[in-house]
């Protein structure tokens, strides 16, 4: 695996490496079918994995055992100049970057991608009625399909949150780290390997 830096900034070109064997979206990517991918380690003991094909982007992250880990992938459309959020935690949703505002988020309107969403685990009482649980310890899994954005070169960035770290439930890291979501100039540039 190719390790890249938390502090890569949009200056880099980060390579996104081949794989010939198409994974299972099934929330898990520590299997064989990763072993292949460029890896980003960020704090909290997460990471992200991402590789490629000829049809498709497959992107992965990865926390601790009592995380949600929930995934923001930000892709900038090269053809429109528009921005997309792929987002994955209990539902997929998009939304789109235009006129210096994001639109609201559209549920289950993932035309050309898809993911591995935060499976239901039931419901617990509380004091203040019930509330609904998830499962922790699943990967966040994200497939998109290279003609949604049909380059060679994409601007992206990720945000991973819903992780536990110092105690504290709700941590957020960004890479590059100081990203904006607003500002496709701060995302880092990814190239798919031959």
């Amino acid at each position: 695996m190719l390790m890249l830096p938390i502090n890569a900034n949009a200056a880099n070109d980060n390579m996104i490496n081949v794989t010939h064997n198409t994974p299972l979206i099934d929330g898990r990517c520590d299997a064989d079918e990763w072993q292949t991918a460029t890896k980003i380690a960020l704090p909290a003991q997460t990471e992200v994995y991402l590789m490629h094909n000829n049809d498709a982007l497959f992107v992965c992250a990865k926390g601790k055992a009592n995380d949600y880990t929930v995934i923001d992938l930000y892709i900038e459309d090269a053809d429109t100049g528009k921005l997309y959020n792929l987002h994955a935690s209990a539902q997929l949703t998009e939304r789109v970057f235009v006129d210096k505002k994001w639109s609201e988020s559209v549920f289950w309107n993932h035309k050309d991608w898809s993911g591995f969403w935060v499976p239901y685990a039931g419901e617990k009482e509380t004091e203040e009625g019930k509330r609904t649980l998830f499962l922790e310890g699943s990967h966040r899994e994200i497939q998109v399909l290279r003609k949604k954005f049909p380059h060679k070169r994409w601007q992206m960035m990720f945000r991973i949150s819903a992780v536990n770290h110092n105690g504290k439930y709700g941590a957020e890291f960004f890479y590059p780290q100081q990203a904006k979501d607003t500002d496709k100039s701060t995302w880092a540039k990814f190239t798919f390997a031959q």
